[in-house]
C-alpha cells in the first residue's frame, strides 16, 4: 500500500492530540448535545399528550363520563363539515310526532300467553305503525342495553348527516383503546390504505356484525351527551349511552326503532340507509327466527351475561310493526322466538 493511501481504519480513527487542538471539537459537541436534549423534550411531550388523548375503553369505564372523552380523529374526504359541532346546534328541532299508541287487548293476551313462565325475566313492547295498535309487558323495566345501544349511535349519525353536519365518506382513525374493544369482528372491517375507516363502513360494521371498536369510536366522535339529548327529544326516558351502565327499556327501544323505521327526523336517504343496514343484520336468532320465511325484518340484537335482547321492525302486508324484547337471561333466544311468532300471528288476526 502506497504512502498516499490510508487504510479504512486510519481514515475513520479519531485524530490524535498532536494532529489538532484537543478542544476544537467542544463547540460541536455542545451544539449536538443541545439538539439531542431539545428533541428528547419534544418526544416526551408528544408521548404524554398521546396518552392523555387516548379514549377510555367502554368496558373499563367506571365513574368517568363517556361525553368527556375526546372525539375520534377524523380525516375529511370532502369539503363537508366533519368535526363535532356544539351540542346546542345538534339538538333536534321540530321532530314529527310519533305514532300514537292504541292498546289492543287481543294483542295483549297473545303476548301474555306467549311469555308464560318467563314473565319475570322478559319485557316486550310491540306497536304497529299504521294504526298504533300496541301492547306489552314490563315495558318500563330497566335492563342493561348490551349492543342495542348501537341503535342510538346509528340514529344520531344519520340525523347529523341529514342536517349536513356529518359526511359518511369521511374517515375516522381508531385509537388504541378503541381497538381493545374488539371481540373478534375487527378483521371484517374494511380499512382504508392510510389505516382509517370511513364512517359509512364503521356504521355498517357496528350494525351488521355488531363490531364494538366501530361503535365506541363513533360514540366518542358523535358525543354521548349529544346522543342522549337526541334520545330525550325522541321521547326516550330511561336510555343513555353516556354512562357505563347503558340502561334501556323495551318501551324506549320501541320508540327508537319506530323513529328509525319511519324515518322520523331524518332524510329519506338516511332512513333508507338505516333500514338497509338492519335488514342486512347477520344475527337472526331472535325475532327473525319466529317469522315465516320471506318476511322482511330488520333487527339489532344485544347479548351478554344476563342479557338477550332483540329490537326489530317487521314489514308485513297489514303494516310495519316494531317490536322490542329484552330478557335478563344470557344467550337464551327461545322466549324471543316464541314471542315473535305469537305477535306476528296475533297481528294477522287483528287485520
Amino acid at each position: 500500500m502506497g504512502s498516499s493511501q490510508r487504510s479504512f481504519r486510519a481514515q475513520h480513527q479519531r485524530p490524535k492530540p498532536d494532529d489538532e487542538r484537543s478542544d476544537s471539537w467542544l463547540p460541536l459537541f455542545v451544539l449536538a448535545l443541545s439538539f439531542f436534549l431539545a428533541s428528547l423534550m419534544i418526544l416526551t411531550r408528544t408521548i404524554l399528550a398521546g396518552q392523555d388523548n387516548r379514549l377510555p375503553a367502554l368496558a373499563a369505564l367506571s365513574d368517568s363520563n363517556v361525553a368527556s372523552a375526546p372525539a375520534a380523529v377524523v380525516k375529511p374526504r370532502s369539503a363537508a363539515v366533519t368535526a363535532p359541532t356544539p351540542l346546542d346546534s345538534r339538538t333536534p328541532k321540530d321532530l314529527p310526532a310519533a305514532v300514537t299508541p292504541h292498546h289492543d287487548p287481543a294483542l295483549q293476551r297473545a303476548i301474555e300467553a306467549a311469555i308464560g313462565a318467563d314473565a319475570g325475566h322478559v319485557s316486550v313492547v310491540v306497536r304497529r305503525l299504521t294504526d298504533g295498535r300496541s301492547a306489552g309487558v314490563g315495558g318500563d323495566r330497566v335492563f342493561y342495553a348490551a349492543s342495542t345501544f348501537k341503535l342510538a349511535i346509528l340514529y344520531e349519525a344519520e340525523r347529523q348527516r341529514s342536517l349536513g353536519l356529518l359526511n359518511l365518506d369521511d374517515e375516522i382513525q381508531f385509537s388504541a383503546d378503541d381497538l381493545n374493544e374488539d371481540l373478534g369482528t375487527l378483521r371484517q372491517v374494511p380499512f382504508e390504505a392510510d389505516g382509517g375507516v370511513t364512517i359509512r363502513h364503521a356504521l355498517r360494521a357496528m350494525i351488521t356484525i355488531s363490531d364494538n371498536t366501530s361503535a365506541v369510536a363513533l360514540l366518542h366522535h358523535l358525543g354521548g351527551a349529544a346522543i342522549d339529548e337526541t334520545l330525550r327529544q325522541l321521547g326516550l326516558t330511561a336510555t343513555s349511552v353516556n354512562t357505563t351502565d347503558l340502561p334501556t327499556t323495551a318501551a324506549d327501544m320501541a320508540i327508537l326503532m319506530e323513529a328509525i323505521s319511519s324515518g322520523r327526523g331524518v332524510s329519506a336517504e338516511a332512513r333508507a340507509d338505516m333500514r338497509g343496514l338492519l335488514l342486512d343484520q347477520k344475527t337472526r336468532f331472535g325475532i327473525p327466527e319466529g317469522l315465516p320465511v320471506g318476511i322482511a325484518v330488520g333487527n339489532k340484537t344485544g347479548t351478554w351475561e344476563g342479557a338477550t335482547h332483540d329490537i326489530a321492525f317487521v314489514d308485513v302486508p297489514g303494516g310495519t310493526y316494531v317490536i322490542a324484547i329484552l330478557s335478563d337471561k344470557g344467550w337464551d333466544w327461545a322466549p324471543l322466538v316464541r314471542l315473535s311468532r305469537a305477535i306476528y300471528a296475533a297481528l294477522l288476526v287483528v287485520g
